[in-house]
């Protein structure tokens, strides 16, 4: 069946570049990239992952895993060791933050 219909949306050209960067290293575009998302729509008869408002411990950890990607270089084995302590309770929030902020000076 021929593509005959457009999606027109608005966000952040931030959103956008980042996007645009993440499809192209995985041989996409954006265009196809939505095609894909909107075909698991459909195939799922709804969203094709699981919506939830993150607890203040999933907050935390996405933070610090922020923490850890500095100009785009993805956690080492050891930072995500930390994760992993942090994730258990083992290790408070602060000392992830400091264990993975010595790693990167």
């Amino acid at each position: 069946m021929p593509k005959t219909e457009t999606v027109h949306t608005r966000v952040t050209p931030e959103i956008k570049r980042k996007a645009d960067s993440i499809f192209e290293s995985i041989g996409l575009t954006t265009s196809q990239a939505i095609t894909l998302f909107l075909t698991a729509a459909v195939n799922h008869n709804g969203m094709p992952f699981e919506l939830s408002a993150p607890s203040k411990d999933e907050e935390d950890f996405d933070f610090a895993s922020a923490v850890a990607m500095v100009d785009g270089v993805k956690p080492s084995e050891d930072t995500k060791r930390i994760f992993m302590l942090y994730k258990r309770g083992e290790i408070d929030l602060e000392t992830a933050k400091f264990a993975i902020g010595r790693m990167y000076k």
